[in-house]
């Protein structure tokens, strides 16, 4: 489950909310203005939080594809709220949220090692070289499995940490929108 952040609108202008001729036309122009900040909170998520250097909150790119998948729903009038979301598509996006934890085991199998024409192996320093499809001398050498190992990941949560970060500005364009909309600009 994701984390929810609710975005109330404080001061006198909760007071003055009852007396609005059309409350569904004040949510329509929240939700305008939802999209609009979410847009930016987006571009804030790309920038700050998956374009690195790699922290508690970062992530640094490797493939692009997880900040180019960044992507905020459109706003819905859900009764009196207005409901969006922000994330991504990418499978691995909630292991990086999230955190895992992930558990190994090594199967047995083999692997072929090149060798010299004496049948020694090859190496480049203390490794030993592994052999290609077109090398004719290799070694075959066998190794166990059953080894476990468990590997795991920090939550580093870059969605939450980039809409945290913008928070103040969607309270401030909501009671913005309201001041507005009771003012008389629709």
């Amino acid at each position: 489950m994701s984390q929810a952040f609710d975005i109330q609108i404080s001061g006198d202008l909760v007071a003055q909310i009852p007396r609005l001729k059309d409350p569904a036309g004040h949510s329509r122009a929240i939700a305008r203005e939802m999209d609009y900040q979410n847009q930016l909170t987006v571009a804030r998520i790309q920038a700050g939080h998956l374009s690195g250097p790699t922290s508690d909150s970062s992530l640094s790119v490797r493939t692009n594809r997880l900040r180019s998948s960044a992507n905020a729903s459109k706003a819905v009038m859900a009764g009196a709220t207005v409901v969006s979301t922000i994330g991504s598509n990418v499978v691995y996006a909630a292991v990086h949220e999230f955190g895992a934890v992930i558990q190994r085991t090594v199967k047995a199998g083999s692997v072929k090692l090149r060798t010299n024409k004496q049948g020694n192996l090859l190496r480049r320093g203390n490794l030993a070289t592994f052999a290609g499809r077109n090398h004719k001398s290799f070694k075959t050498v066998q190794f166990k499995g059953g080894k476990s190992y468990t590997i795991t990941i920090p939550a580093r949560a870059p969605f939450a940490h980039g809409i945290a970060d913008r928070l103040p500005e969607y309270t401030a364009a909501f009671e913005a929108v309201t001041a507005e909309y009771l003012g008389g600009a629709n």
